[in-house]
């Protein structure tokens, strides 16, 4: 787990636990736990304050596909590539029952909003599931989609469940009977992603159509069809205020549209491969995304511009979520390579960055900012990030907050010893590459041999 304090970014503490891929991410109602599940089969649950890891849960035998906290928080539900699902104890993190019916990988998991009933869509087995809590008994089978099942949502009166599937429908189900109530044609491509409005009087669909399509809840018929994207569409939320809806597809690209209108209102651009997840803040005043191209963006919803970058994450970001309260208001992202990104938010007009050296991933840095109070930085730290722009005295950053945060990515992993870096090991990293990123590793390792050397000597 990474915690990042983020007037435009700097990472505080690194926490690890997870062995490989975070695939889905899940905050308490309170917004005071996180819980995140994996390819390593486990489930973590962890203090949203404090960074510290609450629990293990270990239990299932493949991956951890999805994950949601109940409403009332003492419950998690997981759905998994081993095709059951498992309620988790929040407290002790132990595994207080498992579910067993589908035949194939459970995709989708959602709590009820009263949190006494689950749904889950499954892939081959192409059914949903309606389970009672408190017995764990599954009170309905709905059959009817003819291919994989990638996403379910209750509505916010938790009387209907939509299903969204590869046999490119979105069907909508009766919780009390678990009837089918309407079947939701007209994409073209498989739907990956189904989204209700916060007062649950319209359906948001998205799909490898490339389209946003919008439903009237109580008629089902598509009063809209928003086109703009060029490749599938991966995620669709509503803000809080229902007034908007961000989209996030494989070309790139976000789009916010205008709920009463259909019309597009930004295209906000920057990532440079699929955008995979996307999310409101609390306020809906900002949006984060997270991308195949290894960045997080921070975006101003108001004017579309882009707040903030990390990048050069070891992997992908798979997932973004955002706390439900905005004080404090916390960002969490996972990546491919098993690490939890937690971000501290604070909004203002111009933003002030704060920097922290890590030594696990090369170090932050960012042309125009201020090094002046960064945390875990020597000196030598400080030459290098100053080599990449950094200044030393306190700015607000007006000219430079367009300005991308990066990872540090041409220096080194140190490799520490008793008395400090070893040398060796920096002449290695710089001297074994050949081709163009020797031609940028060279330089910057010459320099900093001279300067580490210069240092020593002063000593």
């Amino acid at each position: 787990m990474r915690f990042w304090d983020v007037e435009t970014g700097s990472c505080l503490h690194t926490l690890t636990g997870h062995r490989s891929t975070v695939l889905c991410v899940s905050y308490s109602p309170k917004g005071d736990k996180v819980v995140t599940g994996s390819y390593d089969m486990t489930l973590r649950l962890w203090d949203a304050s404090t960074g510290s890891s609450r629990a293990v849960s270990s239990g299932h035998c493949a991956s951890v596909m999805s994950i949601q906290c109940s409403p009332k928080g003492d419950l998690i539900v997981s759905g998994s590539q081993d095709n059951t699902i498992r309620l988790w104890d929040v407290v002790t993190g132990a595994c207080r029952r498992t579910l067993s019916g589908h035949t194939e990988t459970v995709f989708g998991v959602a709590f009820s909003p009263k949190g006494d009933r689950i749904a889950s869509g499954s892939g081959d087995d192409k059914s949903v599931r309606l389970w009672k809590v408190d017995s764990g008994e599954c009170q309905h089978i709905l059959d009817g989609h003819t291919n994989w099942i990638l996403s379910v949502a209750f509505s916010p009166e938790g009387d209907v469940v939509a299903s969204g599937s590869f046999d490119k429908t979105v069907r909508l189900w009766e919780v009390a009977t678990g009837v089918c109530r309407k079947t939701l044609s007209g994409h073209t491509g498989g739907v990956l992603t189904v989204a209700y409005a916060p007062d649950g009087k319209q359906i948001a669909t998205g799909s490898k159509d490339h389209r946003v399509r919008l439903w009237e809840a109580d008629t089902c018929g598509c009063c809209k069809i928003l086109e703009g994207h060029t490749d599938w569409v991966r995620k669709v939320v509503y803000s809080p205020q229902g007034d908007q809806i961000a989209s996030a597809s494989n070309d790139k690209t976000v789009r916010l549209w205008d709920v009463q209108t259909g019309e597009y209102r930004l295209t906000l651009t920057g990532h440079t491969n699929e955008v995979w997840g996307v999310t409101y803040s609390a306020n809906g005043k900002l949006l984060a995304s997270g991308s195949r191209d290894k960045t997080v963006r921070l975006w101003d919803v108001s004017s579309g511009e882009c707040r903030a970058v990390v990048e050069n994450f070891p992997d992908y970001i798979r997932c973004v979520s955002w706390s439900t309260s905005s004080d404090p208001n916390y960002l969490v992202t996972g990546c491919k390579d098993g690490s939890v990104l937690k971000w501290q938010v604070l909004e203002e007009d111009q933003c002030r960055v704060q920097l922290q050296w890590s030594a696990s991933n090369g170090g932050l840095t960012v042309t125009g900012a201020s090094i002046q109070d960064a945390r875990g930085l020597t000196s030598l730290n400080k030459q290098l990030l100053k080599q990449r722009g950094a200044i030393e005295s306190e700015q607000l950053l007006r000219e430079t907050s367009k300005k991308l945060i990066t990872m540090a990515s041409v220096v080194p992993k140190f490799k520490k010893t008793s008395e400090g870096r070893d040398l060796s090991t920096i002449r290695q990293y710089f001297n074994g590459t050949t081709g163009t990123t020797g031609a940028i590793r060279r330089p910057i390792g010459n320099r900093l041999i001279r300067e580490y050397s210069r240092l020593l000597d002063a000593k």
